[in-house]
């Protein structure tokens, strides 16, 4: 095999993550021999002897085709719980920050068929409900899209691929070994499959049932009350697998869900570490709680940042700022402070409940204050509220439902 065709718009950049083993370096070869405008992302985990000769012999590939990189050195960082899932994340937050800053539309990550077979076998062993078996071609992770355009390529096609065209290439030693579950069924099952063995799979792949859901994050009490078991625990695992985390949903889980949903009282289910399931006044929403976090931001006329939008330029007495007050501080508000209203005193708490606020919001809703931090605004918390004020104060509540 001497080309690969990606199948790429040229018109558009892309970010190649490359770790420099065979697989993603015949993806990086591939995308210069198809003409495509790209950079490379490299990220470099320390945990191997061989990594610092990759990643300079990575560097040094890039450099005599003029080709830029980035790399993510993660010397001395210590990670928590389970490797895998900790590396998973740095390496995606990084592609997604290289894609941002390069304006990039998509990241190609190099996973191929074996890759596809062995998570298929992994659903099934588990015995996963999931919204496709196998690997998807596209998909989003942290709001950038990830193509994979080597799923219909075997491993060791690619690597045939690099040898003819004397592309160079690592192969990691850990992959080797069986310390983890993959590994295991790439080892033990995978690389033994007769071609037709491997022709069978991925024919029962290709025909598994698929769960039909709307992958959305806020849903009306009707609408998910309607949903069957399979399709809640498939639209749950989509957004765990984008969190980075993965909990077994049990029938009896899903059926407390929606007898909490049917009731009036309003519930939060804390998922995993990064997802929340809030019932809030008879609305479902599904929260990522990593956006969650406190802030503070001093202004003077204007600020700005992914759920915030303010413009004070024109002046902000129609919140009640005085004309002279500069210096001002937007950040989210302690419930349990109080501020005055018509000459009374009242718990900021007490506004989110009289508000209907959902409970993920009043983590986060901002207020204005003065730099010697006395409370001088709130903006109002309404479902389709329309702001009429001259001045500009726009809050992006579906910020905290993006995954």
């Amino acid at each position: 095999m001497n080309r690969i065709e990606l199948g790429l718009e040229k018109e558009k950049r892309y970010v190649v993550a490359c770790s420099f083993g065979p697989d993603s370096m015949a993806l990086l070869a591939s995308a210069i021999e198809n003409g495509l405008s790209i950079v490379v992302a490299h990220v470099n985990y320390r945990k191997r002897d061989a990594a610092v000769f990759e990643q300079s012999e990575l560097e040094k590939y890039c450099k005599e085709r003029n080709i830029k990189i980035y790399v993510l050195d993660l010397l001395g960082e210590k990670h928590k719980g389970n490797f895998q899932d900790w590396a998973r994340q740095k390496r995606y937050e990084f592609f997604k920050e290289v894609a941002y800053k390069e304006d990039a539309s998509a990241v190609l990550v190099a996973h191929q068929q074996d890759d596809v077979i062995e998570t298929y076998l992994m659903q099934k062993k588990r015995g996963n409900i999931v919204k496709n078996h196998g690997i998807s071609v596209e998909n989003d992770i942290f709001g950038v899209k990830v193509i994979r355009p080597l799923l219909s390529y075997s491993k060791q096609q690619l690597k045939d691929f690099d040898e003819i065209n004397h592309i160079p290439y690592s192969i990691d030693e850990s992959n080797l070994t069986d310390h983890y579950s993959r590994n295991k069924i790439r080892h033990e099952i995978v690389e033994k499959l007769s071609q037709e063995e491997r022709n069978a799979v991925l024919e029962e792949i290709a025909n598994s049932k698929k769960v039909e859901v709307e992958f959305k994050t806020i849903w009306q009490k009707k609408e998910f009350e309607t949903l069957s078991y399979e399709q809640v625990v498939s639209l749950l695992g989509h957004y765990m697998e984008l969190t980075f985390d993965h909990v077994n949903l049990s029938k009896g889980f899903v059926d407390e869900i929606k007898k909490a949903l049917s009731s009036s009282t309003n519930c939060i289910f804390e998922l995993t570490n990064a997802l929340r399931l809030e019932i809030d006044y008879g609305i479902l929403y599904l929260v990522n709680k990593k956006r969650l976090q406190p802030y503070e931001i001093e202004f003077n006329k204007k600020a700005k940042n992914e759920f915030l939008d303010i413009d004070f330029s024109s002046g902000a007495e129609d919140r009640n700022i005085p004309a002279n007050n500069l210096n001002l501080v937007v950040k989210n508000l302690d419930k349990n402070s109080k501020t005055i209203i018509k000459n009374y005193s009242v718990k900021i708490k007490r506004l989110f409940i009289d508000w209907k606020m959902p409970h993920f919001l009043r983590i986060i809703w901002p207020g204005i204050f003065d730099e010697k931090g006395n409370l001088l605004y709130i903006p109002r918390y309404r479902r389709n509220f329309e702001d009429k004020h001259k001045s500009k104060f726009v809050i992006a509540t579906a910020y905290f439902t993006k995954f």
